[in-house]
């Protein structure tokens, strides 16, 4: 690729270049007024318009030269989406797109597609989105004939092989981690559920449960359902010979015989308007986020060119009512917006967004509902409206200024079946708008009365009660847990967890001694396996019960630490102190929990739940485990049958990545510390695969705690500098 690149950086200096060369020069005569200012016609710009086939299977095909650079790329777009995905195995739509490429072919292993590629200097892609699927790929136009037919094979015959499975499960576990750590992506994926209804496909979101349903099997069936030519629309762009590239599409692609379409699936979404208050408490951030509005338009609707004027009015640039009234004038958000939107197939979502201070959250939604109000209370001005249409007309040159943006526009409007001179019909259908138009679709397609109004951020602060613009609910974003087998609790097997735990506190060093515990302190090494290799890190850390900790790492990178108390938690890395996003305060207090004397500390809790499992085998000797239940938390305890010591314990846990999987820790080395037994070594497995090695070296009970044990660093420097 790195070929392809120098040749598209080239193109791009030679093109500058021109530019410059190409301007007239400046007249010796100089006006003193923008208004004198003589432009010159513009040239007229027309849309070139790809050939189109269809192929005896169906495969309809597109082509458009461009012969600026000696390149190729090719988009192929096929009839399927996630929308289509059942709900308990939601994220198999996503899945299947990627393995279709990572996971080889039945002609080419992972590693050998991904060194053929990268020796042509080419780059091929497969993907699966909400609405569609599909894949692309980019090459010099002298490899072409060869690339096209990897192209075609990886589409055609992947193999899904198990590891890349698995690797592709981690990476949306993971992102599915960190899903609540950005304000605004909970914002709209918040808002998108609540417009749309939570039955909607347009309103699932993956799960660790979702993603763990799903098999390799699913994904053969999802390949073999929807990935037949007549499905499909591949698009070619580059530097080739339209007839030559049209003969090379037949013979890679023509041998694929038409497959069956399959039922038409129902993708329902509530048209049901849900007005009212709706917030996300986000207490690590100091701004609110707000975004208003209800369902939008499609863009096959009658009124669609007057809605796009009107939007240009509400917020086309800096000089639209939102941008010069709510940002410049009322100095109240830096980023605002807002638009009726349409997709082609179904109704958009009209949006009107803003970030504000917290203590300006009140006059921020009044500000946004008197914007959209007045959309029709003081509707567009003749002024307002010729320059948005000619915003409008002066950017469209941009949204088809090269061969490729034409051919993805052209692609797009053969998938959802809209007319192929769309593009020429919508600067036409732009000039002919009226200012009496724009004023009828504000009117016909703003509801203020029907607004659902979001709020996500802190609650300390805010400047007005919520409840004082509508009925007000509050949004559960939590996680939802990786669902895994319930173990059935009976009087019998409690009774049993009982005396196990009570020969554990036994072995432990006893009630005495476990009740007054107040703090660990330790310190050690860890040698951690990660995806580039083992790493140690020095490790010293203090946990004092029942809700404060403080973790310091030191990497070969540098240090970070965390800390966690009952009102605070942030995390003080190389780049600054920040606050700890909400996910990972909850991994930290899970993992702080998972202690066998936290534990047991907390055995006379009435939330605590302990039930005996039997016998087996753990780590290479027989024990008894205990099953826990405490805080949403669920873990297996293992013990000797003997002694009761603890011996390790197995809990869903996750990754470096956030991927949730099987953690087993195994603990040994017990040794004596104030009358306590506590292990100085912990090994622990992910998924059955080595994961964390640590030795600790040094354990203090109840030691000395102060005050900056758990401060904040720019609390203690106030502190010194007050003194």
């Amino acid at each position: 690729m790195k070929h392809v690149e120098r040749v598209r950086a080239l193109a791009g200096i030679t093109v500058a270049v021109a530019m410059v060369l190409s301007m007239p020069a400046m007249t010796a005569a100089q006006v003193k007024k923008v208004k004198d200012i003589n432009y010159p016609t513009l040239p007229a710009f027309d849309v070139p318009t790809p050939q189109r086939v269809v192929l005896d299977n169906g495969l309809v095909v597109i082509l458009l030269e461009d012969h600026e650079l000696p390149l190729v790329d090719a988009t192929l777009r096929v009839r399927t989406g996630s929308r289509l995905e059942p709900a308990d195995k939601v994220g198999l739509a996503e899945l299947t797109g990627a393995v279709i490429r990572t996971g080889g072919t039945t002609s080419m292993s992972p590693d050998e597609l991904d060194d053929y590629l990268e020796g042509k200097a080419a780059r091929v892609e497969t993907f699966i989105r909400r609405e569609s699927g599909g894949g692309s790929m980019s090459c010099l136009s002298q490899d072409l004939p060869d690339i096209l037919k990897v192209f075609a094979d990886v589409v055609r015959h992947p193999v899904f092989a198990e590891d890349r499975i698995e690797v592709a499960r981690n990476q949306v576990n993971s992102v599915i981690s960190r899903q609540n750590d950005n304000p605004q992506g909970i914002l709209f994926r918040e808002f998108q559920e609540i417009i749309y209804g939570e039955d909607s496909p347009y309103a699932r979101n993956e799960t660790y449960t979702t993603i763990a349903n799903i098999t390799r099997d699913d994904m053969v069936n999802w390949h073999g359902t929807y990935f037949h030519p007549n499905r499909m629309v591949l698009g070619l762009v580059g530097d080739f010979d339209s007839d030559k590239v049209l003969a090379l599409v037949k013979e890679t692609f023509g041998s694929w015989p038409r497959g069956q379409d399959p039922p038409p699936a129902e993708v329902a979404f509530s048209k049901v308007p849900r007005p009212g208050v709706f917030y996300v408490e986000k207490d690590d951030m100091t701004q609110s986020n707000i975004i208003m509005g209800h369902l939008g338009i499609r863009k096959d609707n009658p009124d669609y060119y007057p809605v796009e004027v009107m939007n240009q009015v509400l917020s086309g640039g800096f000089a639209s009512r939102l941008s010069s009234n709510v940002r410049s004038k009322k100095g109240l958000a830096y980023d605002v917006f807002g638009n009726v939107g349409s997709s082609f197939d179904h109704e958009g979502l009209f949006r009107m967004f803003m970030t504000t201070k917290t203590e300006t959250t009140g006059v921020g939604i009044e500000a946004l509902l008197e914007e959209a109000q007045n959309m029709t209370a003081q509707p567009p001005t003749d002024v307002e409206v010729a320059k948005a249409k000619q915003g409008i007309l002066n950017s469209f040159i941009f949204n088809s200024d090269s061969a490729r943006k034409i051919l993805n526009q052209q692609i797009t409007l053969e998938y959802y079946g809209y007319p192929l001179d769309w593009l020429a019909r919508y600067r036409d259908g732009i000039e002919k708008v009226t200012i009496q138009q724009v004023r009828e679709a504000a009117a016909k397609y703003i509801h203020t009365a029907q607004f659902t109004i979001l709020v996500v951020g802190p609650k300390e602060g805010q400047d007005k009660p919520l409840e004082t613009y509508g009925p007000l609910a509050l949004v559960d974003i939590t996680i939802p847990e990786l669902e895994t087998t319930q173990f059935a609790l009976t009087d019998e097997n409690r009774a049993q967890g009982a005396a196990l735990l009570a020969s554990m506190l036994e072995a432990s060093g006893g009630a005495t001694a476990v009740d007054a515990l107040e703090s660990v302190s330790q310190s050690g090494e860890t040698v951690a396996v990660t995806p580039q290799g083992e790493m140690a890190i020095k490790t010293k850390g203090v946990v004092a019960f029942p809700d404060s900790m403080r973790q310091e790492l030191v990497w070969p990178f540098g240090t970070t630490i965390t800390v966690i108390t009952q009102d605070d938690a942030f995390l003080n890395t190389p780049q600054g102190v920040q606050p700890m996003p909400e996910s990972q305060r909850e991994d930290s207090m899970k993992s702080m929990r998972r202690s066998p004397l936290f534990l047991l500390k907390a055995r006379n809790d009435e939330n605590f739940v302990a039930a005996a499992m039997g016998q087996e085998e753990f780590a290479g000797q027989a024990a008894n485990l205990l099953h826990v239940e405490y805080m949403g938390d669920t873990i297996t305890l293992a013990l000797d049958p003997e002694s009761g010591q603890c011996l390790g314990m197995t809990f869903q846990g996750k990754n470096f990545t956030g991927a949730p999987g099987e953690m087993v820790q195994v603990f040994s080395d017990y040794r004596d510390v104030d009358g306590l037994q506590m292990p100085f070594k912990v090994v622990s497995t992910y998924n059955g695969e080595p994961f964390l090695d640590s030795t600790i070296t040094e354990i203090t009970v109840n030691g000395p705690i102060t005050e900056d044990t758990f401060a904040r660093p720019e609390a203690r420097t106030a502190d010194k500098d007050s003194n």
